[in-house]
């Protein structure tokens, strides 16, 4: 996919079979990234494939290949397996003087946030630091994934370590079910100032409609606007 600077990105995924003696039968599943508000795009899967007892499998470039959704498509990864299988991907720079990028850890759907109890609600809401938020040189994206059947409401904040104002006020938007939503640059969309450690929490507003499995994650890319280096984290949950 093309990203900011002309930068070009791809995606290595590694799936590795832990059991001891059983193969497991997996079908790998992208669903497109949607707009704030925007019905769910048609999922994209793989053939199903095997992984034989304690076997490790390498799919370069995953989505153009393997999950054929063709060159710059965005979205969310999931797998269906007969077996519980690890997985972990690495999104970086495809250019020919080499590569940089980021790893990222498969995240377990049951790790999916559920919706807050009140809007007083402090625990139900994932943490997101470590942005280098105080530097002009690196910039931060943020991607939600919604892993439930169902469209939810959520809301972005983004924090001042020290004197907790919410820059730019609280964020809302729809992200559709088992749909990721790019939310994007959103440092610079709430206005933050250069202020090092600021942090963005998400979460599910508690007027979200019932939904009795997944819910949201997220994850805060920051990459260097020099070499397109960048690292991940994963929203936490207090």
């Amino acid at each position: 996919m093309q990203g900011q600077f002309n930068a070009l990105f791809r995606t290595d995924l590694w799936l590795f079979n832990p059991d001891s003696s059983v193969s497991v039968t997996v079908t790998l599943t992208l669903y497109p990234a949607v707009a704030d508000g925007a019905p769910a795009s048609t999922p994209v899967s793989s053939s199903p494939f095997t992984l034989a007892a304690r076997e490790t499998k390498f799919f370069p470039d995953v989505t153009l290949s393997t999950v054929p959704a063709g060159d710059g498509v965005v979205g969310a990864l999931r797998w269906q397996a007969s077996a519980p299988i690890l997985g972990a991907g690495r999104i970086y720079t495809a250019a020919p003087g080499g590569t940089y990028g980021f790893f990222v850890p498969a995240v377990p759907l049951t790790e999916s946030l559920t919706k807050k109890t009140s809007s007083s609600d402090s625990i139900n809401v994932l943490q997101i630091f470590g942005v280098n938020s105080g530097d002009s040189n690196f910039r931060t994206n943020l991607d939600v994934t919604n892993t439930s059947n169902v469209a939810l409401p959520v809301e972005v904040r983004v924090i001042d370590p020290v004197t907790s104002e919410i820059y730019g006020g609280t964020q809302t938007y729809v992200v559709a079910a088992n749909s990721l939503l790019r939310v994007g640059p959103i440092l610079s969309t709430v206005g933050a100032p250069l202020v090092a450690g600021l942090r963005i929490t998400v979460a599910v507003k508690e007027t979200a409609p019932a939904f009795s499995t997944g819910g949201v994650l997220a994850a805060g890319y920051t990459l260097d606007n020099r070499t397109q280096d960048a690292f991940a984290f994963v929203g936490q949950r207090q």
